[in-house]
């Protein structure tokens, strides 16, 4: 039941008139842990881990739990939930691709720094993760760790709720 409600509350907001097509018009903007539960726009309580969704095509704007947007639209929400909490517990800890786009993507990292953290991702995958940072390059992580950590205190005051990026 509570996936044909959530299949017709995103159809009714699509220009789409499939399921297949529509689920690629939506895209994530924003990811928070919401400090009281919430509901899903499919209908599940409690949720604590949203994502507001937005359509490319319609501009509609949508919250949906974050599992919602894993099982139907396969948009990266849980690795960006979790690359943020890693760094949050830790800084000397990395954040994954996918939480780098969306950093840059939402303002929270300049040019430089994306392409920097994207350059030290890949080196450590090709080394099959045995590639060891410089120092300077371990500061320099860690400093962008701490900025995207400050920006998520920083958003979690203002609105109220956890803000992960956006």
């Amino acid at each position: 039941m509570s996936e044909y409600r959530l299949t017709q509350e995103i159809m009714d907001r699509s220009f789409a008139k499939t399921w297949a097509e529509a689920k690629l018009e939506w895209e994530i903007a924003e990811v928070y842990k919401a400090h009281e539960p919430e509901t899903c726009l499919c209908g599940h309580f409690p949720i604590i881990e949203l994502c507001v969704l937005v359509n490319k095509i319609t501009g509609q704007t949508v919250t949906v739990g974050n599992c919602c947007v894993r099982k139907f639209f396969e948009l990266p929400a849980d690795k960006i939930f979790e690359a943020f909490k890693r760094v949050g517990r830790d800084p000397t800890k990395s954040l994954n691709a996918e939480a780098v786009q969306h950093a840059f993507k939402v303002g929270w990292i300049d040019p430089y720094e994306r392409k920097f953290y994207l350059d030290i991702l890949s080196k450590r995958k090709g080394m099959r993760g045995k590639w060891k940072l410089s120092e300077k390059q371990t500061r320099m992580k860690t400093k962008i760790n701490a900025k995207v950590a400050e920006q998520m205190r920083t958003h979690s005051h203002a609105r109220g709720r956890s803000r992960v990026s956006g």
